[in-house]
């Protein structure tokens, strides 16, 4: 009897150890089921930006970044105006080598000088876009009217910007040359009502070519 009592005395103490025993071998195993491999991938792209670059000739003169007012500053071939006189002057723009396409839009010319308020509403002008000879032939037929009409009666006055509706598009640059030109034609005219009043009088009118990427 002294045995079994002993033995059942003992009993609870090895169930407790057994239930520790099972404790811990589950903590081991919680451990062990936490633990994870690691690996890593990478991956870079370099970021470039487009450039978007004019230059334009002026009455035949070479080709340059004309950023900034005046610009190049020509004289028209006719030199002095006198009423019904009407000169001609082209204007050749284009993109540098690598540059991405655009357009460009003409503004109304900006007279100065001491006789700019008189002369600003004395001339008349039209302008058609060509590449070719710059007279009075680029306005027969049906040129790309960017200024006035086919009706030279109804020329508008220099400080009035292209129609309505006009888009001017700048070709691409290559990797080593130049875009194609887009070229302007200018006729400017002296109407043959002028007022005497406006004899000896000298002023320049600079217009402005507004160039937009794409």
């Amino acid at each position: 009897m002294k045995h079994a009592t002993e033995r059942r005395r003992r009993l609870p103490l090895l169930r407790v150890r057994a239930l520790l025993a099972g404790g811990l071998v589950l903590g081991v195993g919680a451990a062990v089921t936490s633990a994870a491999w690691n690996d890593a991938e990478f991956a870079t792209a370099t970021i470039t930006t487009s450039t978007f670059n004019t230059e334009s000739s002026v009455g035949g003169t070479a080709y340059t970044d004309n950023v900034a007012s005046p610009g190049t500053t020509v004289t028209l071939p006719v030199g002095a105006f006198s009423p019904g006189v009407t000169g001609y002057l082209p204007v050749l723009i284009r993109t540098k080598a690598t540059s991405i396409a655009g357009t460009v839009a003409l503004n109304g010319a900006v007279f100065t000088g001491t006789d700019a308020a008189s002369l600003s509403t004395a001339f008349v002008y039209r302008v058609v876009r060509t590449t070719a000879t710059c007279d009075a032939t680029a306005f027969t037929g049906t040129p790309t009217w960017v200024v006035g009409t086919a009706t030279a009666s109804a020329a508008p006055a220099l400080t009035v910007g292209q129609n309505g509706g006009v888009s001017n598009v700048l070709a691409a640059g290559a990797p080593a040359a130049p875009g194609a030109v887009t070229g302007f034609c200018f006729e400017v005219t002296l109407p043959s009502s002028a007022a005497s009043a406006l004899q000896g009088k000298t002023a320049s009118a600079t217009w402005q070519f507004v160039a937009t990427s794409n």
